[in-house]
């Protein structure tokens, strides 16, 4: 089946609760929400529905106490049949029962962790330093963010399947584009195509054209697409809940040489690059062979200036289609066995336009194993029409 097993999502809080120890805690407060559910979701194997309100998760792990979870009030009745956590309760009554609830956990020298405290609300906040006057409150969203990052066989296994998603759809989509569509329709035509595939979207789908591919994201609108064009398809299925994030650009007929070069050269410097990484080496390494690569070709300076802030070389992915660790020139974290991680190289400038490929890999003893595989398997001129 396409989930995590109840064992493995209990095994997860057995761990949570050694760590939290090891810390000198006394519990820990996980929030997250709907467009970022892995914080909760990596323990309960719930993703909530986002109906306006409906997005809030938090989990609460007392030293000695069986798991809390707090919903929103819609998720709340499919939650409490399908997690396998006993006690569910209704995130709009925060202020009232479960702020009466935590009040048992109010004691000086006692120490709750926060974690996903970048996603929490001021509100939330506030109520949990009401009913626990006496608490500190740690933010400890490393110990989570450190767990995830190393991925069990199941996990790995359910991005594979979404990885093979994303390129049969991306592999579809290349018969299907033509001048005279706009963004709109391609982004219809690829979750239509993943989601008859079986997909969930881990994200919004992006889709940039023309001018609007200088831009690192866009809301796809009814530009039309036109020759010589550069396409951005940034497309996320997700399957169990785990994501793919694969994308590439397409190269609209009637393009000129110089772009038509930069496109051919960026499948060539990828595929290098992905060959080149090897376990417990430096995070760096992506960013040096990429620069190596793109200097001799003078794209150096089409690429150096989007590496030095988040996400510029590429990210984790699993849960959340963008998680830790982060990929720029100045990652200094080391390579692990089943990290896994989006490659991705952006160049911008390009007559005006830009351009990314991007592909998931699984980080093995031997060096990177792609989960996707369109752009490593395909000529490096397949994306131009």
């Amino acid at each position: 089946m396409d989930i995590i097993d109840q064992s493995e999502l209990q095994n997860r809080v057995v761990q949570l609760r050694k760590y939290i120890k090891n810390e000198g805690l006394d519990g820990i407060i996980v929030y997250s929400d709907e467009y970022r559910s892995g914080y909760c979701t990596y323990f309960t194997g719930y993703k909530p529905i986002n109906v306006i309100e409906e997005s809030p998760q938090t989990l609460i792990i007392m030293e000695n106490e069986d798991p809390i979870l707090v919903i929103g009030r819609l998720n709340y009745y499919s939650a409490r049949e399908t997690v396998w956590i006993k006690k569910v309760l209704q995130h709009h009554k925060f202020e009232t029962e479960i702020s009466e609830l935590l009040k048992k956990f109010n004691e000086k020298g006692k120490k709750i962790g926060i974690a996903g405290e970048h996603l929490m609300p001021f509100y939330l906040r506030d109520i949990l330093t009401k009913a626990m006057p006496d608490i500190q409150f740690p933010i400890v969203t490393k110990i989570i963010d450190d767990m995830r990052k190393i991925k069990s066989k199941k996990e790995i296994e359910l991005m594979e399947k979404a990885a093979n998603i994303n390129d049969k759809v991306l592999t579809e989509l290349k018969d299907i584009i033509k001048i005279g569509m706009t963004e709109q329709q391609v982004v219809a035509h690829a979750d239509f195509l993943g989601r008859q595939l079986g997909a969930d979207l881990g994200s919004a789908t992006v889709v940039m054209a023309g001018k609007n591919t200088k831009f690192p994201a866009w809301r796809a609108t009814n530009k039309k697409l036109e020759k010589g064009e550069l396409l951005m398809v940034d497309f996320n299925p997700a399957i169990g809940n785990y994501c793919n994030d694969g994308g590439i650009t397409f190269l609209m007929p009637g393009a000129s040489k110089f772009k038509t070069e930069a496109l051919i050269n960026s499948h060539k410097i990828l595929k290098k690059t992905i060959n080149s990484i090897r376990s417990q080496t430096k995070a760096t390494s992506v960013h040096d062979s990429f620069y190596e690569s793109l200097k001799p070709l003078k794209l150096d300076s089409n690429f150096t200036p989007y590496v030095t802030g988040t996400r510029g070389t590429g990210h984790g992915v699993g849960l959340d289609v963008v998680e830790q660790p982060d990929l720029n020139k100045f990652s200094d974290f080391i390579f692990y066995p089943r990290m896994t991680l989006a490659i991705k190289l952006d160049l911008h400038e390009l007559e005006e336009q830009g351009l990314r490929v991007e592909q998931v890999v699984e980080i093995t003893e031997q060096g990177a194993r792609p989960l996707n595989k369109l752009a490593l398997k395909v000529s490096d001129d397949w994306a131009i029409l």
